[in-house]
């Protein structure tokens, strides 16, 4: 995955996407701000990110975290599917994501990463309040 500031202009794929924001496009080469989140707004976004848009091929796994050593990835017997119960991908498993969460704000839609929740839970990550706000907003 691409690492955008928060609140900058949507750059991500192909198309353009008029009046979008990046929101926790995160990446360990770029410092964010930490802070404590409300649990009910990351129930919330636990349920957006459970029906994802902007899916594409693959899945980013976080590069904030740091892979445990020993960790086996093992093939299934066809050689082409990893084994979902060897140890890489029990680890990696809940930190990869798939498309975006998208959610209507002051400026306009403002689009994260299914992984935000991964980033605030595991990493403190504080997304901007036009963000917090606009997703308490939602019902």
């Amino acid at each position: 995955m691409a690492y955008f500031p928060d609140l900058s202009p949507y750059a991500y794929g192909r198309e353009a996407h008029p009046n979008v924001f990046h929101i926790g496009w995160l990446d360990t080469s770029h410092p964010f701000p930490t802070g404590q989140v409300d649990v009910r707004l990351v129930k919330k976004l636990k349920r957006f990110a459970r029906t994802p848009v902007e899916l594409y091929r693959g899945h980013h796994l976080c590069n904030l975290c740091s892979e445990p050593a020993g960790l086996v990835q093992k093939t299934l017997p066809n050689r082409v599917v990893l084994d979902p119960a060897c140890s890489w991908a029990v680890w990696a498993a809940p930190r990869m994501g798939n498309g975006e969460v998208r959610v209507q704000g002051e400026t306009g839609i403002l689009a994260a990463p299914v992984l935000i929740v991964h980033y605030i839970v595991e990493h403190g990550y504080l997304p901007p309040t036009e963000f917090l706000k606009a997703v308490s907003a939602v019902v």
